[in-house]
Parts: C-alpha cells; sequence; structure tokens
C-alpha cells in the first residue's frame, strides 16, 4: 500500500507543479522558465537527498542511466509547458499523461512479468481516469505541431520513469540529483544556442520557482514509491497529475468541472484502492 500511496502523493504534487509551470510560461519564455524552476529547486533536492540518506554511493551505471533520465525528463518538461502556454491543456493532458503512464507498463510487464489481474484492472482504470480528467471543452485547432508536441512529452515522461527505475534503489535519492544536473547542462547548452534569453519577467519568478520545487518533491515521492515497488503499478498512479491540476483549475481560475471530469476522479480513486490492495 506504502508504494502506490506514494506515487499517489506525487501525482498530487506533479499537478500543482505542473499549473504553476504552465502558468509561468504564458508569461515568460519556457526555456528560462524551466531553467529558473530546477536551477533554484537543486539545494532542496539536495537537502531530501541528505536527509533520506542512501545504502551505497551512486556507481558508474547508476549515474548513466539518471542523466539519461534527465535528459528525457526536462525534455518532456520543456515540451509540455510550452503546449500548456499555448493553452492547449485540453488536448495536450491526456495524451502526455496517458504516454507516461503506457510506456513504463509495457516496459514493467516486459521486465518484472505480469503484476496480476487485479493491479492490471488499477492500471487501465488510471489510464481511463488520466483521459477523462484531462478532456476539456471549448473549441481547440489540433494541429500537427501540437499534437506531435503532447506525444513526444509524453513519451519524453515515460522515458523518466523508466530510465530512473534502472538506477539502483541503494543509492537513494542521488541518482536523482544526477538526473537534475544532467537536465541544467542541457538546458544551458539548449538556451546559448538556441540564443533564448535567460530572464524571467518578474510576474512568472514566483510561479517558476514553485514548480521547481512541487516538482523536485513530486520527483523524490515517486523515487521513494518505485524503489519499494514495481514500476508496471507505480508509474501509472503517478501520471494521475491531471487530477490536481483540473481541481486547481477549478479553485482559482474557476473553470466548470464537466461530468466526465467527475467521472475521472471518481476512478482515479478506484485505481489507487485497487493498486494499494495489492501491497
Amino acid at each position: 500500500m506504502i508504494p502506490a500511496l506514494l506515487a499517489a502523493g506525487s501525482a498530487l504534487v506533479y499537478g500543482l507543479g505542473d499549473y504553476c509551470g504552465g502558468t509561468a510560461g504564458k508569461r515568460a519564455p519556457v526555456l528560462a522558465v524551466t531553467l529558473l524552476a530546477k536551477l533554484t529547486a537543486l539545494p532542496l533536492l539536495l537537502v531530501l537527498a541528505v536527509l533520506l540518506g542512501a545504502e551505497r554511493a551512486p556507481d558508474a551505471a547508476d549515474l548513466g542511466w539518471a542523466m539519461l533520465a534527465g535528459l528525457a525528463g526536462v525534455g518532456g518538461v520543456v515540451l509540455f509547458y510550452e503546449a500548456m502556454a499555448a493553452g492547449a491543456m485540453a488536448v495536450v493532458a491526456p495524451v502526455t499523461a496517458a504516454a507516461a503512464a503506457v510506456l513504463p507498463v509495457i516496459v514493467g510487464i516486459a521486465v518484472d512479468g505480469s503484476p496480476g489481474l487485479l493491479p492490471l484492472l488499477g492500471i487501465g482504470a488510471a489510464i481511463t481516469a488520466i483521459t477523462l480528467v484531462s478532456a476539456g471543452g471549448g473549441r481547440l485547432v489540433l494541429s500537427t505541431r501540437l499534437i506531435t508536441l503532447a506525444l513526444v512529452s509524453g513519451v519524453a515522461f515515460g522515458l523518466f520513469f523508466i530510465l530512473l527505475d534502472r538506477a539502483s534503489s541503494e543509492a537513494g535519492q542521488w541518482p536523482l540529483v544526477a538526473a537534475q544536473l544532467a537536465a541544467l547542462v542541457a538546458l544551458v547548452v539548449v538556451s546559448v544556442a538556441r540564443r533564448r534569453p535567460f530572464t524571467v519577467a518578474r510576474s512568472a519568478v514566483p510561479y517558476a520557482l514553485a514548480a521547481g520545487a512541487f516538482d523536485t518533491i513530486a520527483n523524490v515521492l515517486y523515487v521513494v514509491a518505485n524503489n519499494s515497488g514495481q514500476l508496471a503499478l507505480v508509474a501509472p498512479l503517478a501520471s494521475l497529475y491531471p487530477a490536481s491540476t483540473v481541481v486547481l483549475a477549478l479553485v482559482l481560475d474557476h473553470e466548470r468541472v464537466r461530468g466526465w471530469q467527475l467521472l475521472g476522479l471518481g476512478l482515479a480513486g478506484t485505481a489507487l484502492a485497487l493498486l494499494a490492495a495489492t501491497g
């Protein structure tokens, strides 16, 4: 039950971070927002890594997998924030979240075997809930570019989960620190190569800082959950992040919640119960 609850907690915090990151991305360049968020959150990650401890230092393999995970994760974040900044959350969220859930499930089952009927039902409920709670209304233009951004960002998030899973649980949170450093280096290189400004508008700074802190805490919760659970069970729950984003949009932006979104929130609770029942 503990891994499921931790993964659900990571989803809650991921959703808070996505809301803040998307808001910041509407007020400042996405690359600069992501760089500020990750740079300022690094001290928090280091403190958490020290406090949580580790059985041993990460070896070369742990660091290699972690750095690849960091590159995949930051790529997904940039693409996701860019799509959200375009005001297309209702299109982007279902694709990114579902892809982020499905890919680790396929890999997890291939590596660890089927977790059983009850967990599989929970996984199916989680993926369905992701789609329902993310489904918005309004008139949206489904351009090829938008669909591509959504799909690639979802695959990138899925790869982040898979690659980070390859690092040893004995290394604690230190692989996550390596992933963060790799992401920061990549952001700087891309920003310099594309000659993008590093400045962030004052109105976007609080949201960028909050996004970095929430994303870091969510990642730590995910790593702890994954270290004590199966990838195929933990990743779908962690991918339920659109649920908290929808709730925030309801409370802060006064958006109207539709019937299928309420159904999705109910299914999310069902998925949590089914997956938590696996132990």
